[in-house]
């Protein structure tokens, strides 16, 4: 910061120097005017009166606009629910597939995604309120979803619903 003062002081008093500085007018052999402020020796050189340089003086603080500083709106996190499976549900071994749907308290976005998760790892990136498991495996299995934006910030986050599924074991004889 006080860096650039320094310099922008040193470089005002540089063009103050400049312009006080004379101004000649020569014409070389050719016949060509030319205005310098160092004429050469060999060429006579008359000196020009300038008439003084338009200056305006500097405006009040108070009529300059203050700078805006275009913040984003800050996003509506979502409420989302997990309706379906109802949490602690249990699967019995008839039924192979699992359908997972939520409810949103608002549309969501056209910029917006939902991701689906079971057991921490991601199912389904999608737009829509639900998905379907094919052959779910055996075991308790936790399930939750985000919404996200398209830069992947997070807009809201489901309370977990835990699923049980039921498989028979089969055992073979040794």
């Amino acid at each position: 910061m006080v860096l650039r003062m320094l310099i922008g002081v040193l470089i005002s008093l540089h063009c103050v120097a400049v312009v006080a500085a004379d101004i000649y007018k020569t014409v070389d052999k050719q016949g060509r005017v030319i205005y310098t402020d160092k004429p050469s020796g060999d060429q006579p050189a008359e000196k020009v009166d300038l008439p003084p340089v338009n200056t305006l003086p500097p405006e009040s603080r108070t009529n300059q606009p203050r700078p805006t500083i275009n913040k984003p709106a800050q996003q509506q996190p979502y409420d989302i629910q997990i309706v379906s499976p109802k949490n602690n549900a249990t699967l019995t071994a008839e039924q192979r597939d699992l359908g997972i749907a939520i409810a949103l308290d608002r549309p969501l976005e056209s910029n917006h995604w939902l991701l689906f998760f079971m057991n921490g790892e991601l199912l389904e990136e999608t737009r829509s309120n639900s998905v379907f498991i094919e052959e779910i495996t055996r075991g308790s299995h936790t399930i939750y979803v985000e919404v996200i934006d398209n830069k992947g910030a997070s807009l809201g986050v489901s309370e977990t619903v835990v699923v049980n599924v039921m498989r028979p074991i089969v055992k073979r004889p040794n």
